[in-house]
């Protein structure tokens, strides 16, 4: 079935061209060993138009071979009113030292090679609902042990300098070189002190071209199913007033270069919710692997304005709606750390509500054949 483009005239894309890897010969196959690394949460912010980062590193432990393949995130919003202004401002793979972003020095393209931890970032808004003692942000970076044929990974990180306009969005691609498989990624937005600039989607995708039966270079996500997936996208909305520094960074966690991937597979699974429309406690929707899928690597998560599978990313029903989670989980979506075999994805709106159009959505990659 052909698949609608539904464009944006406040949409702006940026798409970093794949790179040509070596392929080499074949390698005996062994099973995938993941494990979860959380250090609980982090409180905060406190201040209007801030942000707080915490990290979880894949060393912790003792495992000094293991690497990021997916990163997560899962805020804690309380229940009084306050709960509309805490939000996800990142979800990224992170050295330990500096982000991966344009004020450090780094351009798009491949930043980092075997990462080792994952770093979230939790953000409020302006006046609008004040603040909560609750508020917290709790990382989670799914660590890879190297097997027989992913022995290392590399980071590409590409951005876009948008959303500028008030209520405008952006979508940033980052795509895996040529050769290689698609692991997980993550999204950004800059700067920390522009309250209502937040990433609302953070999901696998294609970079295929544009028209019919494409996923229009990574608008449109990829599907339940869906196998080998190339890119991760980045899509951002601006609730506020302009912003002329503004940008969204995506990030794709992808196989180290000259590693014979061909018998290995990441499969998608994919769900979808309607809303939420009305303020109360994060909604969740969730996703897992399935018999044959192979292990939970890592996922996804967005709240936009339709199904994001058939038709191009756009904004949900209301400026103020957010991402408060996206996270290893149990199948009622519960957080969780030891041999997960679902993905999670929390969404809430703004203190006004939202409308009948807002969908949340969720993702969770699974590896086969490492």
């Amino acid at each position: 079935m052909a698949k609608k483009s539904l464009r944006s005239p406040v949409l702006t894309v940026a798409i970093l061209g794949a790179a040509l890897a070596v392929a080499l010969p074949g390698t005996a196959y062994a099973s995938t060993t993941l494990t979860v690394r959380s250090p609980g949460a982090t409180s905060g912010p406190s201040t209007a138009n801030s942000e707080s980062a915490s990290n979880a590193n894949c060393r912790t432990g003792g495992d000094t071979n293991d690497v990021v393949s997916g990163v997560g995130i899962l805020q804690t919003v309380g229940t009084g009113s306050a709960q509309s202004n805490l939000h996800v401002k990142g979800i990224v793979p992170f050295d330990g030292t500096a982000e991966y972003v344009a004020a450090n020095s780094y351009s798009p393209g491949v930043v980092a090679t075997n990462t080792t931890q994952a770093r979230g970032i939790g953000a409020t808004g302006g006046s609008g609902g004040g603040f909560d003692a609750a508020f917290g942000s709790t990382p989670y970076a799914m660590c890879l042990d190297p097997g027989g044929t992913i022995t290392g990974t590399q980071i590409v990180m590409n951005s876009v300098a948008a959303p500028t306009s008030m209520n405008g969005t952006a979508l940033a691609l980052a795509t895996c070189p040529e050769g290689t498989r698609l692991l997980g990624g993550g999204a950004r937005t800059t700067p920390g002190n522009a309250g209502s600039l937040k990433p609302i989607a953070s999901y696998p995708t294609y970079a295929d071209g544009t028209g019919a039966g494409t996923h229009d270079n990574g608008l449109i996500a990829a599907d339940d199913g869906d196998t080998n997936p190339d890119s991760w996208a980045a899509g951002a909305l601006n609730g506020g007033m302009t912003g002329a520094s503004n940008t969204t960074y995506a990030y794709a966690i992808c196989s180290g270069s000259g590693i014979n991937v061909s018998g290995v597979t990441v499969t998608v699974r994919y769900g979808e919710s309607s809303g939420p429309t009305t303020v109360s406690a994060p909604q969740k929707t969730t996703t897992g692997c399935g018999e044959g899928d192979g292990t939970l690597i890592s996922g996804g998560a967005a709240i936009t304005g339709g199904d994001i599978t058939t038709s191009d990313f756009n904004a949900p029903g209301s400026p103020g709606d957010h991402l408060n989670g996206s996270y290893p989980s149990d199948g009622s979506g519960s957080a969780l750390t030891t041999s997960p075999a679902n993905w999670t994805s929390t969404t809430h709106t703004g203190g006004m509500g939202s409308t009948s159009d807002t969908r949340s959505h969720v993702w969770a990659l699974c590896l086969a054949g490492n």
